[in-house]
């Protein structure tokens, strides 16, 4: 019996997918990962997840269910619900505070609200502790449909599955779907590959081809006629549910009988089979007796509709065929998620509302094919997702708020979702209703359901009877579609705000300009929004105007309910404000130097709380010998509240990117480790990125920034793209990639909006200053230079300014304006720049390295000595190398040939292991000047792994810098000898230039060494 019922459906044309699913689960013991399945309705996801169970089941693992429904996507956690049910009794043996957690958050119990990542460290410590004892394979059907709250716990644990035995396989449908107002996939966040943000595969199903769709329409519909079968499978598309249902779909069906023959109920397909899996003992009962009974408009109709709503219809005669009282009971299943599929549920509906007794409305309801009661599991189980679409399609208004209705009536008293099904079957306004739901929303909302409690409250706000009312609710819901990362849902809710508010605009004001500020800046890039309203508004929070819905317009509901908030909350509404408020307005004046956005964030940050006040002094300075901002971000970070990601966090975060501090801070990274939600993975990744830049970390910089970017604008974020480019930039410019630098350049320029945003625009011009020193171009590098700054002076309100320092000072010298560059260096150091950060300080040292005047040995060297020996100089490789380049210059100049070649070969071998090529290629050129040491042969080198011993030996002099003569020099050999080895060893080791030759042996060798140019001979 159990083989019987977890047996395999038998799929046609998924050999690759079943594969893939089949090596992750032989793998489950040694790794986790996680798969997703994506394609268009009816291409056979379900049956894969079935396929995936089946396999699982009969190896002994333990299976977790999760099945989106859209009816239950507007509820916080509704789909982890699902998966985690099972294994609630285990919460016992979690910590106390995240089995508190967890259980507030699936509403088994009452407390303080948890914190934004301690659901999902919970549920992942949760499913930890249960594969410890048993591996745990999670699937997840209908991610599409998944709530936001749960799809971002499903983002978190995919990220941190490999060290534990679990697999999760997740279905969704194709991105674009209109399945979604906000289309974000929940674990293929933005299509971007990234092994962050992505699953480790991702499996796309797509049509079968004609081999395969023929094959599998000859399998469900033996019996077709030829004239019949060539129709269908024109049609169908390849599509395996088309070819499943069409034929059916060809009988033209009596309006009083189901479109399927009596005996179709002994083949009701389970939800293992609703996706194109041959349904056994079917024999063609279903097919047409000749080829003149086809629906003649068939190909019409699968021509001229959107592949879901022309499946659905394929439903549609099903539907129509059945009696009221079954298809009032399978409206409410549909409508009712997975509460209204138990069987219980639906009897009790049935007996209440139903015409018929529940035995001949199931009767009725499993002949049609439509559904089927499992006995096993005691629910109701829809043939396809699409027939749950079609029920409610075809409805009226007016049956659906009578289904809504009947569910309302079914639900406990204290459930949430009562109060939504009794708002669902409203018609008109209800103050007393809205309140309830108003409740209802700010309870979702403290859960950690922001985007649903979102929902909820624009409702609210339909059933509210005042205008002001009205536009209160929905600029709250705006709030709270923005903090749970649905902007453009904010976008339309502020508009409706504003349609709805009377003269004066949508109150609560210093919300409504928060939301408006925020969704710009984000969507659009746009930070005029910001500069306009954010002021006013921290006006208004200061004398206490604007208090919103307080008082809502003076009205009360009809029930004598005032919806009116007293003043003492209005004031906390606006405390509450005044640090995101600020932390947005200090972000807008970074990034566009707009005076007005810097006096009134400078204004207010001395009347918000002290780490407030930290930040702005962080950006603004000034740079003086009281400046402690270092000392005190530590302090401040040591004394945050552990296992919290706390407003304070963010903070500090953006104070420790003004000081290029991210990578010093362990403890404040660790408030971040369990991210979960895209805008706090967003914000993570760009300023990661730009400290992997400054250290050297390149590769990963640059894979994320670009990922990121792609994320970004797919999820229509302009802001975060903008960052996430400019980032990717840094390293094209370090590495001299003159075309990937333009057409970034062109990507940045696009929106109109991001020209008005200083940073990038002059970001972007001290980039293309360093992509033309890379290639030695210093009078082109100082045409662009000398625009970023004043003559001898730092610029204001350009806190960036430090990052092109070393650029303009060097294209100064290196045009012969040296003159120039040391008066800068004055002014810089005379402005306090070197106390912001030891970022800061290296960079002021370097520079006044490569300003000196080089005509004083004494002092040119004690510039250069100091660099070499400021703290942690070997941490930031890429401006040390350039110091070490111009060194080595200066110092052949002076004839110091031995210390020229040291300091020459460290440049080279740190500018090929960044990639840096043109910088390498400089640092050759300069190595090749030098003249070979004298002295004997040098003795054989260790040979490499792929070459020979000659080869090797060549290989690393040239690795050095080395000239084909130079090389035939030490090694006795003819340049023409070095030619011909080299044309060898590049193939081998799968470069085409010298410069890249240092790197590839660095990473082809088995294990790395200490590089040595001529180690000792080995023992004999």
């Amino acid at each position: 019996m159990p083989g019987k019922r977890w047996a395999e459906p038998v799929l046609t044309g998924r050999d690759t997918q079943i594969a893939a699913i089949g090596a992750a689960l032989a793998d489950i013991a040694s790794t986790g990962t996680a798969i997703v399945l994506r394609g268009d309705p009816g291409t056979g996801k379900s049956a894969l997840l079935r396929v995936a169970e089946a396999r699982a089941r009969r190896t002994g693992l333990r299976v977790l269910r999760m099945t989106g429904a859209e009816a239950e996507s507007g509820l916080a956690f509704a789909a982890l619900h699902q998966v985690l049910w099972p294994l609630l009794g285990d919460t016992r043996a979690l910590p106390a505070g995240q089995r508190y957690a967890l259980e507030r958050a699936l509403g088994v119990r009452d407390g303080t609200p948890p914190e934004g990542f301690a659901v999902a460290g919970a549920a992942l410590a949760l499913l930890a502790h249960t594969a410890a004892h048993r591996p745990v394979v999670v699937l997840l059907d209908d991610l599409q449909w998944a709530d936001p709250s749960s799809a971002d716990v499903f983002r978190y644990v995919r990220r941190r599955l490999a060290p534990l035995p679990v697999l999760v396989i997740g279905a969704t449908r194709c991105a674009g779907a209109a399945d979604r107002t906000e289309s974000e996939p929940v674990l293929v966040q933005g299509e971007d590959g990234s092994a962050e943000h992505l699953p480790d595969r991702v499996l796309d199903l797509g049509p079968l081809d004609e081999q395969q769709a023929a094959q599998l329409l000859r399998t469900l519909h033996p019996c077709l006629p030829e004239r019949a079968r060539r129709r269908v499978l024109r049609a169908a598309g390849g599509n395996p549910l088309a070819l499943r249902e069409l034929p059916a779909r060809m009988r033209c069906p009596a309006a009083d009988r189901p479109a399927l023959p009596q005996d179709a109920r002994t083949a009701a397909p389970d939800a293992a089979q609703r996706d194109g899996a041959p349904e056994k003992n079917q024999g063609g009962a279903d097919d047409p007796p000749s080829g003149d009974d086809c629906d003649p408009e068939i190909a019409d109709l699968f021509d001229e509709l959107p592949l879901g709503e022309r499946l659905g219809r394929l439903y549609e005669d099903r539907v129509r065929a059945l009696p009221d009282s079954a298809r009032r009971v399978l409206l409410v299943a549909a409508l009712g998620g997975t509460f209204a599929q138990h069987v219980t549920v639906l009897r009790g509906i049935a007996e209440r509302a139903a015409a018929m007794p529940w035995a001949e409305v199931r009767e009725h309801i499993e002949t049609s094919g439509l559904a089927h009661a499992d006995p096993v599991t005691g629910r109701l189980t829809f043939r396809h997702p699409l027939v749950r679409g079609c029920l409610t399609h075809l409805a009226a208004p007016a049956e659906r708020r009578a289904a809504h209705r009947l569910l309302a009536d079914a639900l406990p008293l204290d459930s949430p979702r009562r109060t939504m099904h009794r708002a669902s079957a409203a018609l008109g306004t209800d103050d007393e209703l809205a309140a309830l739901l108003h409740a209802e929303a700010d309870g979702v909302a403290a859960r950690g359901g922001e985007a649903e409690a979102a929902g909820m409250m624009a409702r609210a706000a339909g059933l509210s009877a005042d205008p002001a009312v009205r536009a209160a609710r929905l600029v709250t819901a705006a709030a709270m579609a923005a903090r749970g990362g649905r902007l453009r849902l904010a976008v339309r809710l502020v508009t409706a705000a504003e349609a709805e508010a009377p003269v004066g605009g949508p109150e609560p004001a210093a919300l409504y300009a928060f939301v408006v500020a925020y969704t710009r800046l984000q969507l659009d890039g746009d930070p005029g929004p910001a500069v306009d309203l954010l002021p006013g508004a921290l006006e208004s929070s200061e004398t206490g105007g604007g208090d919103g819905i307080d008082g809502a317009g003076g009205s009360d509901g009809a029930d004598g309910l005032s919806v009116s908030v007293s003043s003492s909350a209005a004031r906390g509404q606006r405390a509450a404000l005044l640090e995101p408020m600020l932390f947005l307005l200090i972000v807008v004046a970074v990034h566009t130097g707009d005076e007005r956005a810097w006096a009134a964030a400078e204004r207010h940050a001395a009347d918000a709380s002290e780490l407030v006040a930290l930040c702005w002094r962080a950006w603004a300075g000034p740079f003086d010998t009281g400046y402690d901002v270092p000392r005190r971000l530590r302090e401040a970070v040591a004394a945050l509240p552990a296992d919290q990601e706390t407003a304070a966090a963010w903070l500090l975060l953006w104070t420790a990117t003004a000081v290029d501090a991210i990578g010093e801070h362990d403890a404040l990274w660790s408030r971040f480790a369990r991210r979960h939600a895209y805008a706090t993975d967003a914000f993570i990744d760009i300023v990661r990125a730009h400290d992997d830049f400054l250290h050297g970390r390149w590769d990963a910089s640059l894979a994320v920034s670009r990922r990121g970017a792609e994320t970004s604008a797919a999820a229509g974020y302009a802001f975060n793209e903008l960052l996430f480019l400019y980032n990717a930039g840094q390293v094209l410019a370090a590495r001299g990639d003159r075309a990937g630098l333009a057409a970034l350049k062109a990507a940045l320029g696009a929106p109109p909006a991001g020209r008005r945003l200083r940073f990038v625009t002059e970001r972007l011009r001290g980039l293309e200053v360093l992509c033309a020193l890379g290639h030695g171009r210093t009078e082109e590098a100082w045409r662009l230079a000398r625009h970023l700054v004043p003559a001898g002076a730092v610029p204001p309100r350009t806190p960036w300014f430090h990052l092109s320092l070393l650029d303009w000072v060097q294209a100064a010298a290196g045009s012969g304006r040296r003159a120039e560059a040391r008066r800068l260096v004055r002014a810089v150091r005379a402005a306090g720049t070197a106390q912001a950060s030891a970022q800061h300080a290296f960079l002021v040292t370097a520079a006044e390295a490569l300003a000196a005047d080089d005509q004083d040995d004494q002092e040119v060297q004690r510039r250069y000595e100091a660099v070499y020996a400021f703290p942690d100089a070997e941490g930031r490789p890429f401006p040390l190398a350039r110091v070490r380049l111009a060194h080595a210059v200066w110092l052949r100049s002076r004839s110091r040939y031995e210390p020229a070649a040291t300091h020459c070969r460290s440049a080279l071998s740190t500018f090929t292991r960044l990639g840096a090529t043109p910088w390498a290629e400089q640092a050759a050129r300069e190595l090749a000047l030098l003249p070979a040491p004298a002295g004997p042969r040098p003795p054989l080198t260790e040979r490499h792994p792929l070459l020979s011993a000659q080869e090797s030996r060549i290989a690393e002099l040239v690795a050095q810098g080395l000239t084909n003569r130079q090389v035939g020099e030490r090694l006795g050999l003819s340049p023409r000898t070095v030619g011909t080895h080299l044309y060898k060893i590049f193939p081998k080791l799968g470069i085409t230039t010298r410069a890249a030759m240092a790197r590839a042996l660095e990473e082809t060798r088995p294990t790395a060494r200490e590089a040595a140019p001529w180690p000792a001979p080995p023992a004999r």
